[in-house]
C-alpha cells in the first residue's frame, strides 16, 4: 500500500536568466531587479546546501551544458578572479549539467524545455523550471504546441522569487541555514 502523503522529489531546472541574475544584477537596478537578484542568489546557495546533503548520484538541480557554459563564460569575463573560478566550480559540482549532443544542438531555451520534458515524463519529480524572463512561459507553450496544439504546460515556470517562497515552505530548516550563511556574508533580505 503506497503512502499518498509522500511528496515527490523536487527537481529544479535552471534557465540561463537564473544564473545571470544570481551573480550579475541587470542595470538599472530597480526594486524588482534587486529582489530577483536576492532570490536567485538565495536559490543558488540553497542548491549548493541541498546537494551537499543528498546521496551521491542524486541531484536537486539540472541544466544544459550550453546554459551553464553561457553563464560561466559571461561571469568569468576576460580575467576571472580565483573567487569567480571557485564559484563556477562549486556551482558546477552542485548541479547536474547535461552534456548530450542532441541537447547541445538545440537553441539555449529549447535545451531546458527538452530536459524538462524528459524529467516530466519520468513522473517521479516535482519539476520547476526557474526563469526570470516573463516571456519564457510563452516560449515553453510554443514548444509544447509544436507537438500538440491542445497540450498545456505540464510543469510550472517560476521566477526565483516564487521558487524561494516554495523552498521556504518545503524546506524551512535548510532555508534557515542558508539565511544564516548568507547573513555571515552580509547578504540580507
Amino acid at each position: 500500500m503506497s503512502d499518498s502523503s509522500v511528496q515527490p522529489e523536487v527537481m529544479l531546472v535552471l534557465c540561463h536568466s537564473f544564473f545571470h541574475d544570481a551573480f550579475r544584477p541587470h542595470e538599472p537596478v530597480t526594486s524588482r531587479v534587486y529582489n530577483l537578484w536576492l532570490s536567485s542568489h538565495f536559490v543558488a546557495n540553497f542548491i549548493i546546501e541541498r546537494q551537499a546533503e543528498l546521496p551521491e548520484g542524486s541531484h536537486f538541480a539540472v541544466t544544459s551544458k550550453q546554459v551553464f557554459d553561457d553563464f560561466a563564460f559571461k561571469f568569468h569575463g576576460d580575467k576571472p578572479s580565483f573567487r569567480q573560478k571557485e564559484t563556477v566550480e562549486i556551482l558546477h559540482s552542485s548541479i547536474f549539467v547535461i552534456d548530450h549532443p542532441s541537447i547541445a544542438a538545440l537553441p539555449i531555451d529549447e535545451s531546458v524545455f527538452v530536459i524538462c520534458d524528459v524529467l516530466y515524463s519520468l513522473s517521479k519529480f516535482e519539476l520547476i523550471l526557474i526563469s526570470n524572463i516573463p516571456k519564457k512561459k510563452e516560449k515553453a507553450e510554443a514548444f509544447y504546441h509544436k507537438k500538440d496544439p491542445m497540450v498545456k504546460m505540464p510543469y510550472p515556470i517560476d521566477d526565483a522569487i516564487q521558487v524561494e517562497h516554495f523552498l521556504r515552505g518545503r524546506y524551512p530548516e535548510l532555508c534557515k541555514l542558508v539565511d544564516e550563511r548568507m547573513a555571515q556574508k552580509n547578504i540580507k533580505k
